[in-house]
């Protein structure tokens, strides 16, 4: 059984960050501003009503800079544990070591690793099956080396 990978939901996650972002930095700032002229006002115009207004209107920036914050957070752990996942996967699959992700296009990887023997190979490219198996789509692993100089990817 392979671990999972799934690369969209901290996607999500940074699309409704910067969602809130672009709602509540104009909404603060303003709010700032409002703070402002309602403090340089003469004592008959600092209303309560007015006054609670701007506490609403700060407390949605504040809640929403929140959110910001925690799906920032949330979309980066996201995004390291299906790296993780994905190089413990190749690794489980293919006789291979030091998977390093280098790019992410939706439905296949590109990755950099160690063959069994030792030798480098960049620009590998990964396809994640629907059961999160990973597939190495490279020409050498299925024509095999050209010499003994090109790396070997293969199957445990």
């Amino acid at each position: 059984m392979y671990l999972p990978i799934d690369f969209l939901t901290p996607l999500l996650y940074v699309a409704g960050a910067v969602i809130c972002a672009v709602f509540a930095i104009p909404l603060g700032i303003s709010a700032l501003v409002r703070w402002k002229k309602f403090r340089a006002d003469a004592d008959g115009l600092q209303t309560y009503a007015r006054r609670k207004d701007l506490r609403v209107q700060s407390g949605v920036a504040i809640f929403c800079l929140v959110l910001v914050l925690a799906a920032s957070i949330t979309a980066a752990v996201g995004w390291n544990e299906s790296t993780r996942n994905l190089g413990t996967n190749v690794e489980a699959r293919y006789d291979v070591s030091d998977v390093t992700m280098t790019s992410w296009n939706g439905t296949w990887a590109v990755v950099d690793l160690v063959d069994g023997r030792g030798r480098p190979a960049s620009g590998i490219e990964v396809l994640v099956g629907p059961e999160h198996e990973p597939e190495l789509l490279d020409p050498a692993i299925e024509t095999g080396p050209a010499d003994d100089a090109e790396p070997v990817l293969e199957l445990r």
